[in-house]
């Protein structure tokens, strides 16, 4: 079963739940594909220069 879920607040990708699994990932309160979610964890991973 594929159920709509919304669009991926960076680039407006459709994410689904696909038989009960999200196929994406929330981030802080943002729905976010596969694709950019791994952006985002990756540049937060880095450690901040200040």
């Amino acid at each position: 079963m594929r159920e709509f879920v919304g669009k991926c607040e960076k680039c407006q990708k459709d994410i689904y739940c696909l038989d009960g699994f999200l196929n994406g990932m929330k981030i802080e309160g943002a729905l976010l594909c596969f694709e950019c979610g791994e952006e985002k964890s990756d540049f937060k991973k880095t450690p901040s220069q200040s």
